[in-house]
């Protein structure tokens, strides 16, 4: 309960997963509303600029919260000469280690990079729990998240899921 209480204070940054996640899932727009929303120049390039390429809908999404200033950029030169992960990550959730600061919480949907997170002691938390803290904020419905939790079911393992849907539900 304390993380949905106190999630307002922190600076959410998101890597590729997470974003596009929330975006395929629909409560992107109503996250960024909600939260300050940060997301590197390498998130930006693998959601918006490769999947531009692909023809992928939630590019547009992305691109359009970045250009609308909802979704705020983290250029490369502010985190780029920081140290990496002592693991091997992608070009995204690499650039997310480094640009970490305090006040920053690491919304991650990838099972081996939050488990890194945790190990070096970095606050992180799944895209479901920005679903979650949305709802026991007011800022969407119960029936609305739960609408958006079913989108993204498909994208979650069961167990997330279910314990999402509990935690929408207040159970």
């Amino acid at each position: 309960m304390f993380l949905y209480n106190s999630i307002k204070m922190y600076k959410l940054l998101f890597d590729s997963d997470a974003l596009i996640k929330a975006a395929k899932a629909g409560f992107l727009e109503s996250a960024a509303s909600a939260f300050k929303i940060h997301i590197t120049n390498d998130v930006y390039n693998e959601t918006v600029e490769q999947g531009k390429k692909r023809i992928y809908e939630d590019a547009d999404k992305i691109e359009n919260l970045v250009q609308n200033k909802k979704i705020f950029l983290i250029k490369s030169a502010k985190y780029a000469k920081k140290p990496k992960p002592k693991q091997s990550f992608g070009r995204g959730e690499t650039s997310v280690f480094q640009a970490y600061k305090k006040g920053y919480l690491i919304v991650t949907d990838d099972l081996s990079f939050a488990s890194y997170l945790n190990d070096v002691s970095i606050k992180n938390m799944s895209c479901a729990h920005v679903l979650i803290a949305l709802a026991k904020k007011g800022r969407i419905s119960k029936e609305k998240a739960c609408y958006h939790l079913e989108k993204l079911s498909f994208f979650i393992r069961k167990e997330i899921y279910e314990l999402a849907k509990k935690g929408i539900k207040g159970e």
